[in-house]
């Protein structure tokens, strides 16, 4: 498909758990334009979490017909189209192609007896393989319930898909996954990068369930006349292949050589970091970069920005992340857990919890704050400090998201990893990378986006003065919860089975 001359932005979709963000970018000026659509998700049952497929469309074409009714010239302006989404939702479609059931999100925790069972018998293979442990919040535990517990609903289904694939389906009417996405489940072979018959075998999964594989820039198809029609756009744009959300996200912030790795702070945080191989460690995710040729290892944290927001709250205090600043320079004496809602990687233990150690009569609500601060940056370090081990040995973190633009959250982080961080812009985040990933596409090297729109708006440094001493809490971090791990079952009465994780 050739760019015409009138071609001169790039569209992109980001189908997340609350929203459809659309953003357009422009090939030539710095120059964004933004929409978004707000929606909700369905909890049925408690620990349950679905969307009907439907809404994630309905959504996608408002946010787009907004910035064509504000924006004309995008009906004829629009070079190429990618999407990117939520991992590791479920959507089950039927032979033709409409949804069994509402898809189950990547938050739902009903199949964890069934991740649990994958785990017993084939979960060292699987993390091998494939770069990831099983877990409720994967798509072959959810599949493997709906086998067992709508077995109506599994007889009707031919495929399953994930959100980006769905809503590229959508766009332009053929059947492909992209490597980034379909590389988020326990069915992707991540050094073949293909899908596995063996791991779909030993989880009881046909091999035929999923869609055909694309490269994340490759052109999927073209904008069908209907879908053109619903969004204002002309019919025959290309829609590529898209990707997962977090490497879309990555791309955004500039994160396309090993060098640079990425920090992305919301309500919770992850750390990933690029590299030219695929490798795989069973504490920790692994999968395809949106850019060919890197896989992003590293993991997530339940604490990004929702720790230092809960000691705020719980101290009744509106300043003290200013005042705190000072504490983070002392000579600390007090060590926090940050697992106020379990752990994902690097102990991947859903009941571990928070703990503050080294309280006395001396301490202020400064130093408790100062503690969840370091506590979240070692939380940080700990999935850099196994990713190193696998030779992924990033220079600096581009970091992102509204923690980030605390300069004492950023200097304690760059301080505990020993490495400078530079500060990004507030930005359109995965829906920017989806855009930029049309750069091929367009004509554009993508390189030109990305140092036009992943710009940094300061770089903090490690102070030497304070390596030697976050590394010795460091380590208290890291023993107190081989200590302490065997003991948070017993704060949870309720819980039937633990399953110890293996302790640092």
């Amino acid at each position: 498909m050739r760019l015409r001359h009138a071609d001169q932005f790039v569209l992109g979709l980001d189908v997340g758990t609350s929203s459809v963000k659309c953003v357009v970018a422009s090939l030539h000026e710095n120059q964004l334009w933004t929409s978004d659509v707000q929606y909700e998700f369905d909890v049925p049952h408690p620990g349950w979490a679905e969307q009907d497929p439907a809404i994630w469309w309905q959504a996608s074409v408002q946010a787009v017909r907004k910035l064509v009714v504000e924006h004309p010239e995008l009906h004829d302006g629009v070079a190429a189209i990618g999407v990117c989404g939520q991992g590791v939702a479920a959507v089950l479609l039927d032979r033709d192609l409409r949804a069994t059931r509402a898809a189950i999100l990547w938050l739902d925790s009903r199949s964890a007896a069934e991740a649990q069972s994958l785990n017993e018998t084939c979960g060292s293979e699987i993390a091998w393989i494939s770069g990831k442990s099983p877990a409720a919040y994967n798509v072959e535990p959810k599949l493997l319930w709906v086998k067992a517990h709508e077995l109506d609903v599994w007889k009707k289904s031919r495929w399953c898909v994930t959100t980006t694939a769905y809503i590229t389906y959508r766009l332009c009417g053929e059947l492909a996954m992209n490597h980034s996405d379909a590389g988020i489940l326990l069915s992707y072979d991540l050094r073949e990068r293909r899908w596995s018959p063996h791991l779909m075998a030993r989880m009881g999964l046909s091999p035929e369930i999923y869609w055909r594989l694309q490269d994340c820039d490759e052109i999927a198809g073209a904008l069908t006349p209907e879908a053109a029609n619903e969004m204002g756009l002309r019919a025959g744009i290309p829609v590529i292949a898209g990707g997962e959300d977090t490497s879309a996200a990555a791309l955004a912030a500039g994160v396309v050589s090993p060098q640079l790795g990425i920090l992305s702070l919301g309500t919770a945080g992850t750390i990933y970091i690029p590299c030219e191989r695929p490798v795989t460690h069973p504490r920790l995710l692994s999968f395809p970069h949106v850019l060919n040729g890197l896989t992003l290892v590293g993991g997530s944290i339940v604490c990004g920005g929702s720790g230092l927001d809960w000691i705020v709250r719980l101290m009744g205090k509106n300043n003290l992340c200013q005042e705190a600043s000072a504490a983070t320079s002392a000579d600390s004496r007090l060590v926090f857990l940050p697992y106020l809602s379990g752990e994902l990687q690097p102990i991947n233990d859903g009941f571990a919890r928070g703990v503050f150690f080294g309280l006395d009569f001396s301490t202020s609500a400064e130093d408790m704050v100062a503690a969840v601060i370091e506590g979240t940056a070692f939380a940080f370090r700990h999935n850099l400090e196994i990713a190193n081990q696998l030779q992924c040995n990033p220079e600096s973190f581009a970091a992102t998201g509204r923690p980030a633009q605390s300069r004492a959250f950023m200097q304690t982080v760059s301080d505990a990893t020993g490495l400078p961080i530079r500060v990004l812009a507030s930005s359109a985040g995965a829906a920017l990378g989806a855009a930029m990933l049309c750069s091929k596409v367009a004509g554009t090297e993508i390189d030109e986006l990305v140092s036009r729109y992943a710009t940094v708006t300061c770089e903090v440094k490690p102070r030497r003065e304070r390596q030697e001493r976050l590394s010795e809490l460091f380590d208290i971090y890291k023993e107190l919860y081989s200590r302490l791990h065997d003991l948070f079952p017993r704060l949870q009465p309720e819980a039937q089975s633990y399953h110890c994780a293996e302790v640092c």
